[in-house]
């Protein structure tokens, strides 16, 4: 199987994705920041956002379409987008699903946007540390999403930064452990759950939940 592959292929597999956010990015400003711009385009009926979950995290340019209309229109003097790539999907995923889908399992208000096909074998084999992080975490928040439907869809009714999010967190223990495979370790900080859970919702959500191909 591809997924057991991609964790006995990986020293130091997941941790250092949350610590290099952490460092990284003014948490707070910046991915709030994310939120407002990505409503603006949303509100904007900006085309570039069917894109962003279509191509493969850690692929060439994941983020240029959502770089390129926010440069455009949506963006605030003084305030950039996170450079970690997966805040911005994760933003433009959690807004998505509910504007997409009334529940993780039911019929789907319209055409639900792309989402990338599972990865291979020779993908993975061929894909930098930073790409086969971010596929296993959300390898990972897949599996919780699909162990917990309506708990997940539930979560994004919580405010980011709030005891209510950390409670619902705790809330998913249960399933995160469940869907931690051998050989992964995860450092969660609550917006790097946040962002992946999301896309991985939204993936369950339009019926195409598998990140890695079957081989």
């Amino acid at each position: 199987m591809t997924r057991s592959i991609l964790a006995l292929s990986m020293v130091v597999p997941l941790a250092a994705i949350a610590a290099t956010a952490a460092s990284a990015e003014p948490m707070q400003r910046s991915v709030d920041h994310v939120y407002s711009t990505v409503d603006c385009l949303i509100e904007r009926r900006d085309r570039d956002l069917r894109e962003v979950l279509a191509a493969i995290p850690g692929y060439n340019g994941i983020n240029e379409p959502i770089v390129a209309s926010a440069t455009r229109a949506c963006t605030i003097e003084g305030r950039l987008l996170p450079s970690v790539g997966f805040y911005n999907r994760g933003a433009i995923a959690e807004r998505l699903l509910y504007r997409d889908f009334e529940a993780i399992g039911g019929r789907a208000r319209g055409r639900p946007v792309r989402v990338f096909p599972p990865v291979s074998r020779y993908y993975l084999q061929n894909a930098g540390e930073y790409g086969r992080n971010a596929l296993a975490m959300l390898d990972m928040a897949a599996c919780v999403v699909r162990a917990e439907p309506q708990k997940a869809y539930a979560f994004f009714r919580t405010e980011r930064n709030s005891q209510a999010e950390g409670a619902a967190i705790a809330d998913l223990g249960s399933a995160i452990s469940g869907c931690v495979t051998q050989g992964q370790s995860f450092e969660l900080t609550a917006p790097v759950f946040r962002a992946f859970l999301a896309e991985a919702a939204y993936r369950v959500a339009a019926g195409r939940p598998a990140v890695f191909a079957a081989e």
